[in-house]
């Protein structure tokens, strides 16, 4: 199984000998997390290539899976893709891969050994179970983004941490913000790593579908598979895609705060804003992105707007899964009937333009070609 070894020595070279990475200096918290950091690649690596490997042994009807008509949910970060993933994975018929499932069993084996771990824990009174629920609560409270949980839907983009060739990279190891190719993932990276990568995800959907009800439609959300497009319809050429949108001067500054975060959770950045001319820049071309790649292409394809989702929930999404071919099922009709807009999570955030050194006409003009686009004023 591929892995980007060049990469991920560059990356760890940087880490340890830091001289001419800011934001990768060695304070007593970034080698806390350097040391958390390669533990959990060592043990999450491991095992998760272990039980890849025996899935062909032990369950290899996995190979006769089909992965038909996937439905991928792109656009920028902080954009409402979370809302709209949860509350479609949650319909019959369609099914997405939990965050315990992408970081902890990517295989049918390990499944299966966690299945029976949790049935043995339970029959003993569930205390390992409990133990980890406040862990949870403790470690992931204070994530400022969408609420995580082991039990829910979350970014495919983490099946490609097994590769080392994901833009999460960028979010343990801060560098080179201009070169890192993971923003703009088709045109950088070479298409025999593009392939191995998507041969790989590929084979991660066919595994998790042989453990669905036949038939099921899977539906993926990640931002980052904006960068993947081209790549993901090469792999997937009867693909199904959402796009996601929200109005630029807002997402920008919501986008810039949490990768602002997430970079001071793992390291010791210098800036409080890190990278702010590339995020600027990434974001106005992942706004582009899809219109661009699907021109050329007849694949289901629709345009959805956070505010119209959070305007007219029914209405909105009645017509997006219409355009793709889906139903709306009155288990999703019934959810967005109560959806509660005031406790849509991560949506909300306490910077400004201001904080970017941007003023409103600024991002306007910075922005012009998406706000003609998508109808933004």
């Amino acid at each position: 199984m591929y892995f980007n070894w060049r990469r991920f020595l560059a990356d760890s070279l940087a880490s340890l000998f830091p001289a001419r990475h800011d934001h990768l200096r060695l304070t007593g918290h970034r080698v806390r997390v350097l040391v958390m950091f390669y533990a959990c690649m060592i043990w999450m690596g491991a095992l998760g290539r272990i039980g890849i490997l025996v899935d062909h042994l032990l369950f290899p009807r996995f190979k006769r899976q089909k992965v038909e008509a996937p439905v991928f949910i792109v656009g920028n970060f902080r954009s409402g893709s979370t809302l709209l993933h949860r509350l479609l994975a949650a319909s019959p018929g369609i099914t997405a891969m939990k965050t315990w499932e992408l970081y902890f069993a990517p295989s049918i084996t390990q499944r299966k050994f966690w299945r029976g771990f949790w049935i043995v824990d339970r029959w003993l009174g569930g205390h390992i179970r409990r133990r980890i629920l406040r862990a949870q609560e403790a470690r992931l409270g204070p994530v400022q983004m969408h609420t995580v949980r082991l039990e829910e839907p979350e970014e495919d983009e983490a099946i490609f941490l097994y590769l080392w060739d994901s833009l999460f990279n960028w979010f343990f190891m801060p560098r080179d913000a201009e070169s890192n190719p993971y923003w703009r993932y088709d045109e950088a990276v070479p298409h025999w790593r593009r392939r191995k990568a998507m041969k790989f995800y590929r084979g991660v959907l066919e595994r998790h579908l042989s453990l669905q009800p036949a038939g099921s439609v899977y539906l993926s959300k990640s931002p980052a598979f904006t960068a993947r497009l081209s790549s993901l319809l090469e792999e997937f050429p009867d693909a199904r895609v959402i796009e996601l949108a929200r109005n630029p001067s807002e997402c920008v500054v919501s986008t810039a705060g949490w990768l602002s975060f997430a970079w001071h959770y793992f390291a010791d950045p210098l800036d409080r804003f890190p990278f702010l001319p590339t995020v600027l820049e990434m974001a106005r071309s992942w706004y582009l992105r899809a219109p661009l790649v699907l021109s050329n292409r007849s694949n289901p394809y629709a345009v959805l707007r956070y505010e119209d989702l959070v305007a007219d929930p029914i209405g909105s999404v009645s017509r997006t899964l219409d355009l793709l071919g889906l139903p709306l099922t009155p288990e999703l009709t019934d959810a967005l009937t109560h959806l509660n807009r005031s406790e849509d999570p991560g949506r909300t955030h306490n910077h400004s333009l201001t904080e970017l050194g941007l003023t409103d006409r600024a991002a306007r003009e910075f922005f012009r070609e998406v706000n003609e686009r998508f109808g933004y004023s």
